[in-house]
């Protein structure tokens, strides 16, 4: 006699079987076992991420990019983005220079049969401080589940303004590519009451037609008197000074020579050092000596009361003191 097989639930926990009137089942341990596995592998569906679209500790709108506009004041750029793998949302930066607007479209391209079918990618604009000036998404404006979004931003004033485009669904993902246009606002027209504001000119005096002028007058002549300032020249000034001018050396060498310790120099005639030429160790209290003999690529000084220790441990000078 045939029977039926035991239906098991998605837990892997048998479920009573319904059985004919008048029909007996059988339900055998071990091919209920074998059942009971098979079952479980059958209910194993797609994973639904359990964390939020992003890495540890990122920080997305900081990584945005900023749109290059062309000499058409038009920009695209394009992407992807999945919530299973961590990325999630991308940002992009735009630079408005003057008062206008800012038009975008973003194609998208769903994933496909993966998608559930509230699938919606949002999109929102913010401003310098990130404050939200428009946003469509599955909660807010229109469009919900568009393919092809269009948004803009009018009447904005110069500064830096970003796009936020972002995944709303666990399973997500999707290829995008965003377009953006910008539009310069036109002058506010200036409305002029002139010469509604303009005063009247007063009356002028009346002019008679012939010159009134007696024939004996004659307009005073103005005198100038000028008087011309002595200078009286002294003896002419010595010239300044040259600038004392100070050249830095390395020490290339230390020796312990009969009169003390002696040094070289890496500077010698050809840049600027030459015998007699006085000079400091720097950092050392008691480091002053004068260059003796010097070719064209080193000098060299003996010292006093200085170790070699405290030498190697400047190793640096300073000349032209």
């Amino acid at each position: 006699m045939c029977h039926k097989l035991p239906r098991l639930s998605c837990d892997g926990v048998p479920q009573e079987p319904v059985a004919p009137h008048g029909m007996l089942v059988f339900r055998p341990m071990r091919r209920l076992g074998l059942l009971a596995l098979l079952a479980l592998a059958a209910c194993g569906g797609t994973q639904i991420p359990q964390h939020n679209g992003y890495k540890a500790n990122a920080k997305p709108w900081k990584k945005f990019k900023t749109l290059k506009f062309d000499e058409k004041s038009e920009a695209k750029a394009e992407g992807d983005l999945s919530y299973p793998a961590q990325h999630r949302s991308a940002w992009f930066a735009i630079d408005l220079a003057v008062p206008g607007e800012v038009d975008f479209r973003i194609e998208i391209t769903p994933p496909g049969d993966a998608v559930n079918d509230a699938f919606d990618l949002g999109v929102e604009v913010l401003d310098a401080g990130y404050r939200m000036l428009v946003r469509k998404d599955n909660e807010e404006g229109d469009g919900q589940g568009d393919l092809n979004k269009q948004l803009a931003i009018k009447d904005q004033p110069p500064g830096r303004y970003y796009v936020h485009l972002y995944l709303q669904g666990r399973l997500d993902t999707a290829d995008y590519i965003l377009h953006a246009v910008m539009k310069g606002s036109a002058p506010a027209e200036v409305k002029s009451d002139f010469p509604a504001q303009v005063a009247f000119v007063p009356a002028l005096p009346v002019v008679p037609a012939t010159d009134d002028t007696p024939k004996n007058y004659h307009p005073p002549v103005a005198v100038v008197t000028s008087t011309k300032k002595v200078v009286h020249k002294g003896p002419t000034p010595p010239p300044p000074p040259p600038p004392v001018t100070t050249i830095s050396a390395r020490i290339i060498n230390v020796a312990i020579v009969s009169g003390g310790t002696q040094i070289t120099v890496g500077r010698g005639t050809s840049s600027g050092a030459t015998s007699g030429m006085k000079g400091k160790i720097t950092g050392i209290a008691n480091g002053a000596f004068q260059l003796g003999t010097c070719n064209e690529r080193a000098c060299t000084a003996v010292l006093q009361g200085v170790t070699p220790d405290q030498i190697k441990g400047s190793g640096q000078v300073t000349l032209g003191l």
